[in-house]
């Protein structure tokens, strides 16, 4: 007896790995799988199941907020400030207590950020330091910006403890800087 062999019907395509599809082929593939998606999701919605989006990345971009991201460099000063302003702090130490907690904040931030400075190489300390450059720049910014309103307004519409932070935090900047400098300088002069 001979074996029957079956072949493939002429019907059924035959798979190809997506990264070998041609452009228009993965256009159509794309857009099956997005159909396929929502006729899914409207089946589950259908039945009261949760629905999930197709693109779960494009949903959360989307979603996300497109502006620039705060980035608090002021940490130290926030920590403080709100420390500061508790009664007594929370160790029920009093005002001595709270300087304490402060002075040992400071002591460690400085300490692991020191540790964190050194063992950034070269390109890491040039571009942290360019981007402390640009913080900068948008502080001092955002400062003469203030001031020019706060002329315009007689002084009335800017809140001088936001100005005063402000400056502070070009100080804090600005000292930043002549130290990463000062750090990048020291492997230059060993060699």
């Amino acid at each position: 007896k001979k074996k029957h062999r079956r072949r493939p019907s002429k019907k059924k395509r035959r798979w190809k790995p997506y990264s070998k599809l041609s452009w228009e082929e993965k256009q159509q593939f794309d857009e099956r799988q997005s159909l396929r998606a929502s006729r899914l999701r409207a089946e589950m919605f259908a039945k009261g199941q949760p629905v999930a989006p197709y693109n779960t990345t494009q949903f959360l971009m989307e979603d996300h907020d497109q502006e620039e991201p705060d980035l608090k460099t002021g940490l130290e000063e926030d920590f403080l400030d709100d420390a500061a302003d508790e009664d007594g702090g929370s160790d029920g130490m009093g005002g001595d207590g709270s300087e304490f907690l402060q002075r040992d904040f400071s002591e460690t931030y400085e300490r692991y950020h020191v540790e964190s400075l050194q063992n950034m190489s070269k390109q890491e300390l040039v571009k942290e330091y360019l981007e402390l450059e640009k913080c900068l720049s948008r502080m001092e910014e955002e400062n003469n910006r203030l001031r020019m309103e706060s002329k315009k307004a007689g002084g009335e519409a800017v809140d001088p403890a936001r100005v005063q932070a402000l400056e502070r935090e070009v100080d804090r900047l600005r000292a930043e800087n002549l130290r990463l400098l000062r750090e990048q300088e020291l492997p230059r002069q060993e060699k």
